[in-house]
């Protein structure tokens, strides 16, 4: 992996990601469903993918690397998780603040890590290998970077579909 940027930075852009996402889809006219095609997820599909990687799969390894060093960090395909849990049927303002919260836990967990050592301690990523608690901090927000764009994409269409 690259060398992320120092641990505040990232937190800061942890933290910022939420925020950024609450504003963008802070308003009473979203049609959350609205597909612009069959193979693209919709708002609530999105939100509900960012709500579960949050809870089952940064919060969990954050806290097994935490815990334990040279724990095992198994792979997940998450993007299975939007036709087997049903995401497009669900209510995307709830899941939105769903995500909120278990972003703030995320936040709150990291930001009490006050011994340094802990942010190079590794565990062994089913997928990456070796992979220090700082690089999954880095993972976590590159998939952030990800799902922003593609939110911001998503928004701009839903505003503008006729």
């Amino acid at each position: 992996m690259q060398q992320p940027a120092p641990v505040p930075a990232l937190l800061i852009e942890l933290e910022a990601f939420a925020t950024a996402v609450a504003q963008l889809l802070d308003s009473n006219d979203i049609d959350w469903q609205w597909r612009p095609d069959h193979a693209e997820w919709s708002l609530t599909e999105v939100i509900c993918h960012l709500r579960d990687v949050e809870y089952e799969v940064h919060q969990v390894r954050f806290r097994d690397i935490i815990a334990a060093e040279n724990v095992f960090l198994p792979g997940v395909t998450a993007d299975d998780w939007i036709e087997q849990r049903q995401y497009q049927l669900q209510n995307g303002p709830a899941a939105l603040n769903e995500f909120l919260a278990a972003r703030r836990q995320t936040v709150v967990l990291l930001e009490t890590i006050e011994d340094e050592t802990l942010w190079k301690r590794r565990g062994q990523h089913a997928f990456f290998g070796p992979t220090s608690l700082h690089e999954l901090l880095n993972l976590a927000v590159k998939h952030d970077q990800a799902h922003f764009d593609q939110l911001v994409a998503l928004r701009h269409r839903v505003s503008h579909k006729t």
